[in-house]
């Protein structure tokens, strides 16, 4: 006789043999449809334990809102098999096996465990107490939990149509909302919060008019008794729905079953999906822009840069603030002063002492002056390049002249099609036409027009790429002219720095290696007490 055999007839009216059972309860969701299903479930079971008094409730397991498509996202369920575990029980009481898990893998898991501490499962929908042992119960058991398992899936590609539906009408939900407005779950809209929007517009202000930084805003916020951190103040200032445009889909998520976790997923900006509702407008666009202004001139001071394409260090006000590295532990050189008078400019390296590169400083004048050589031997060797650039330029002059033959063509279409709009003409004016008939000479004569306009723009545009040996002549002494200015430059500003140069290295041997942002490498070695530069190319 099997275990679960053996409980079935403990069960049976007049036992006296004690069972010890726990109760377990579960809902995937915590809607106003299903927030009374676990206290039902529970109210259930404690009636059933009511009819038995030999049974002996050992503790009770509730997983509120939350899906039984794993085990690790359900702290009530994990407890319930640690007691199993450890002081063990005789049986779990719960409404159906879909309550406990809708896995495969998880109910298979479940399975071996029971039978190992000699303990099954009663299920309260039906009374059936579960025989994991026998063969043919285990067939039943496989399908029950696969179609579990698929219904959870199903669940995942239904939420996914209700989102592209959602995202096809333009629909927006609570999860769209956000400080300064309110969600009516009756009528289901979003409506602007007068006091909150209020706040919102301050903000702002403060921020745009009074230079007030996020941490000011902050302080601010408090004495209205809202607590905020400084990322959610700039958040605020960086969100597009206080002038009305609400993205969505903005996120998606990949599903995960068993020992996997669900992920949720950031979709790229070109597959957000704008709701426009100027309704909902709590700040003017000008307002809003003026902030957006002041925001991008304060990142790189105040602000780690988000963008990848940005440097990830600190970007700074100073001429060479993080550019300058040490390649062998990649630390950045801080600016800093090398007297007490602050007149000697320095980039050092303050706690160096677990890096074998022994070089822990340069004055700035001195990499001004390496760079500003360096730069002007690098633009000063660009012959070759003026040679190439000629050359294509030359290209492209006698390419674009090919195309006469094309254009003649064109023209003979457009004339042809011109002859067609005469003979649609001269039938229209004839008299005795019927009403249908004139409709369907206006439509070809409107569609005749069309292609004559298209092939006038056609030939417009052929005519107007073509090109002549000015034109090389032109762009050559532009080019030129700029290389010229570039060469002749006698000061190096910030802009220039972070126009051209990637990074600057400090290696042991004492050189200076600038990287350009072109791939360029000028290594300049020490020569005696001077520095000669040489011009070498990445891989």
């Amino acid at each position: 006789m099997s275990y679960a055999e053996e409980l079935r007839h403990r069960l049976q009216p007049g036992s006296s043999d004690i069972v010890r059972a726990v109760i377990y309860a579960r809902v995937s969701t915590d809607n106003e449809g299903q927030k009374d299903s676990c206290s039902n479930q529970v109210e259930t079971a404690e009636r059933f334990i009511k009819a038995h008094s030999n049974i002996k409730l050992v503790a009770t397991f509730v997983d509120d809102g939350i899906s039984g498509k794993n085990d690790f996202t359900r702290p009530q369920y994990n407890e319930m098999l640690q007691l199993l575990s450890t002081d063990g029980f005789d049986v779990i009481l719960t409404k159906a096996l879909s309550r406990l898990n809708r896995d495969e893998l998880n109910s298979l898991l479940l399975n071996s465990m029971l039978m190992e501490h000699q303990a099954t499962v009663l299920t309260l929908e039906d009374g059936q107490v579960h025989d994991f042992e026998d063969i043919n119960s285990g067939l039943l058991h496989s399908i029950k939990y696969a179609m579990d398992a698929q219904y959870v899936k199903q669940q995942s590609i239904n939420g996914k149509k209700s989102q592209e539906l959602r995202c096809q009408r333009k629909e927006l939900t609570a999860k769209d909302t956000s400080f300064g407005y309110d969600w009516d779950p009756k009528t289901k809209t979003i409506s602007i919060n007068d006091k909150q929007a209020r706040i919102v517009r301050q903000i702002f202000e403060d921020y745009v008019f009074k230079s007030a930084t996020p941490a000011i805003i902050k302080r601010y916020l408090e004495e209205e008794g809202i607590v905020v951190c400084n990322r959610t103040v700039l958040n605020m200032i960086s969100d597009e729905r206080y002038i009305g445009k609400f993205y969505i889909n903005k996120r998606t998520s990949k599903l995960g079953t068993g020992k996997t976790r669900s992920k949720r997923i950031k979709l790229p900006k070109e597959q957000w999906v704008l709701c426009e509702r100027p309704d909902l407008r709590i700040v003017d666009d000008d307002l809003f822009e003026m902030a957006q202004r002041i925001h991008r001139t304060r990142i790189t001071v105040y602000e780690k840069p988000d963008r990848k394409t940005t440097q990830a260090y600190f970007q700074g006000i100073h001429k060479y603030a993080g550019k300058i590295f040490c390649p062998v532990c990649k630390t950045p050189y801080q600016f800093g002063y090398a007297d007490r008078k602050q007149t000697l400019p320095v980039y050092k390296i303050k706690n160096h002492s677990t890096c074998s590169n022994p070089i822990r400083s340069i004055y700035e004048s001195d990499i001004e002056e390496i760079t500003k050589k360096a730069l002007k031997n690098t633009i000063s060797s660009q012959k070759d390049i003026l040679t190439s650039i000629e050359e294509v330029l030359n290209v492209i002059v006698a390419s674009s002249q090919d195309n006469k033959a094309e254009v003649e063509s064109l023209k003979k279409k457009k004339k042809a099609k011109e002859k067609q709009m005469d003979s649609l003409i001269d039938s229209f004016i004839e008299e005795n036409l019927s009403i249908s008939t004139k409709n369907k000479l206006k439509e070809r004569m409107n569609n005749t027009s069309e292609e004559i306009e298209r092939l006038s723009e056609l030939i417009k545009n052929k005519e107007s790429s073509r090109l002549d040996k000015s034109y090389v002549d032109k762009r050559m002494r532009i080019i030129k002219d700029a290389l010229s200015d570039l060469k002749n430059f006698n000061s190096i500003d910030r802009e220039r720095i972070l126009n051209y140069i990637d990074h600057i290295e400090m290696p042991p041997t004492g050189d200076v290696d600038i990287i350009l942002k072109s791939g360029h490498i000028i290594e300049v070695e020490p020569v005696g007490d001077r520095r000669v530069s040489k011009l070498s190319i990445q891989d």
